[in-house]
């Protein structure tokens, strides 16, 4: 049997923008089908250069006489997913299909289903794959493997018992990459490509790597398709695979992908103490209530390589973040960025709005703390109500969700679980949204002082930080960054991010809308603060595009005009 191992394409709308985060769980299959024997062959189709992708997809079936083509992802990527199996399925209709990943985890059967798979693998693969594909060539019975979906004659689908989570990750293959397109993806990658998290380097080659699988916090807004049980590697198997990684591929960044770095402060000085001999940048994911978390230990971080951590922040409102079961404080959020940014590492975090408890009183106290600090670059967004999370668990258990088949097919998972009006939520879904593309405090707005194209044909950015006041000469950035109202870089001299303005005429109604955000930025009570949000939201109605929703970012000027 010839197997086909398929990389969806992520960036569908941007065929040219080779910009996208590598999935290192069909890295990990990869390697468990290859170390099997099994005849297999790679395709990444964020790296072909044609105009069809699905049609070349087609005539590499076709020329490979592939029997079995594998691929998953997440519930976002559902469209391509399916239009891979599909082209599978045009190119011979007794082709075999499996879909594993996220999407599969979260609802096994209604996802196969959508798919029309006639296999999908529930949880990790690199087992379940593995002893799948040996069934089917031994002509074997589905339905006694463990942890998959499998489509009867008849087309029911049904779900076997759950394979066993896979507890000693040391006895895990590293992830394989042939066929896969990495030097590729490392070579393509640009100054502007927010891999990882953020990089300064004008050619970042940012790989992922893993510690960890899940984690130890069940937050209502969160999903772990790695599994319930959070597991980490033994620090020798990392750094072996690191030594392997650096031989083959020599990246300049590591993007450590655990949903929760380390909860062990000693852990991560051996961390520290191991990694910086190799010279690298190195990014990860942690909480502001780590035990032991000290300016002394990010600074080791930081001397270590650290230029960036993402922190699950969520909300400033007590209430909020009990019920999402967050399990940390507004004091320990405020102690732990301000020691982040004085340690001179980047910080990444999220304000989401949109909780169960999620009031117009939460609201503010919320933005009152982003308003008050915008050094720390916080994202707002509205939380997504994702299948597999404790919010949809109750959707569904509640009878809000009967069709768990539509749901999958929504382009918007934006739900309104607040005790909030329609008209109230979806107001605030839109504040956030102006606010994210308008507002930009002066002190963390850096000046944009050249664009200009080299030698090299390669788009050159010079900067000046709002920071520290360095000036930035970032090479090899993608036009289509340049292209939009506003981006973020990172600083390459104190490793803080900055805004830029760089099409804000391209925004619509750009001046009304962004003096009335800034009225609300500058509400200094809860009443002050809902009249504001009123003003801006009546005019909004009053000057948007009735073809957008949303605040639309125009897609810019051309080469020539630049």
């Amino acid at each position: 049997m010839k197997l086909l191992l398929v990389i969806p394409p992520y960036n569908v709308l941007k065929r040219r923008d080779k910009s996208y985060s590598f999935p290192i769980g069909i890295a990990y299959v990869n390697a468990a089908l290859r170390e099997a024997g099994f005849d297999i062959k790679g395709l990444n189709m964020n790296h072909i250069d044609v105009e069809d992708r699905y049609a070349y997809l087609a005539d590499y079936i076709r020329s490979e006489k592939i029997d079995c083509v594998l691929s998953g992802g997440l519930c976002p990527e559902w469209r391509v997913i399916k239009k891979i199996f599909d082209t599978a399925k045009s190119v011979r209709s007794d082709i075999i299909t499996i879909c594993g990943g996220g999407m599969i985890t979260s609802e096994p059967l209604p996802s196969a289903e959508l798919l029309q798979v006639d296999y999908a693998v529930v949880g990790q693969g690199e087992i379940t794959d593995v002893e799948l594909v040996q069934t089917l060539i031994d002509h074997g019975d589905a339905a006694n493997v463990k942890g998959v979906v499998y489509r009867t004659p008849d087309g029911e689908y049904r779900q076997t018992p759950p394979r066993e989570e896979i507890c000693d990750l040391d006895a895990v293959s590293f992830p394989n990459y042939d066929g896969l397109d990495m030097d590729k993806h490392l070579d393509e990658q640009k100054a502007s490509d927010q891999l990882g998290f953020s990089c300064s380097y004008d050619r970042p080659r940012t790989m992922s790597m893993v510690l960890g699988r899940s984690c130890p916090y069940q937050c209502k807004f969160c999903f772990h398709p790695s599994g319930t049980k959070y597991r980490q590697r033994s620090l020798d198997n990392f750094f072996e695979e690191l030594d392997d990684v650096m031989q083959k591929y020599h990246p300049k960044c590591i993007s450590i992908m655990d949903e929760l770095f380390s909860a062990d402060p000693d852990q991560v000085y051996e961390f520290c103490k191991r990694i910086k001999p190799y010279g690298l940048t190195w990014v990860v994911q942690m909480r502001v209530d780590m035990p032991g978390l000290s300016l002394e230990l990010l600074k080791c971080m930081r001397e270590a390589g650290c230029c960036c951590i993402s922190y699950g922040l969520e909300s400033y409102s007590p209430k909020v973040l009990k019920n999402m079961r967050k399990h940390i404080t507004v004091g320990q959020m405020e102690r732990t960025l301000k020691m982040t940014y004085d340690a001179s590492i980047n910080i990444v975090g999220n304000f989401i709005l949109g909780d169960e408890v999620e009031d117009e009183s939460t609201i503010y106290e919320t933005l009152r703390f982003w308003f008050d600090h915008p050094e720390y670059g916080i994202n707002l967004s509205v939380i997504e109500t994702y299948p597999g999370s404790e919010y949809y668990k109750e959707l569904v258990k509640n009878g809000k969700i009967t069709d768990k088949l539509a749901f999958l097919k929504r382009d918007d998972w934006r739900i309104n679980l607040t005790q909030m009006s329609d008209e109230t939520y979806w107001k605030y879904v839109v504040l956030v949204q102006l606010l994210s593309f308008y507002y930009h405090p002066q002190s963390t707005l850096g000046i944009i002082e050249h664009i200009y194209v080299n030698e090299n044909d390669e788009w050159v950015l010079e900067t000046k930080c709002p920071h520290c006041g360095a000036k930035n000469i970032y090479s090899n950035v993608r036009e289509s960054m340049l292209r939009q109202a506003y981006f973020r870089l990172l600083c390459q001299e104190c490793n803080h991010s900055a805004a830029f303005w760089c099409e804000k005429d391209r925004l619509p109604n750009y001046d009304k809308l962004e003096y009335l955000c800034r009225m609300v930025a500058e509400a200094r009570d809860e009443q002050d603060f809902k009249e504001a949000v009123d003003a801006l939201y009546k005019v909004y109605l009053e000057v948007r595009d009735p073809q957008s929703p949303y605040p639309r970012i125009f897609e810019g000027v051309s080469r020539a005009e630049k």
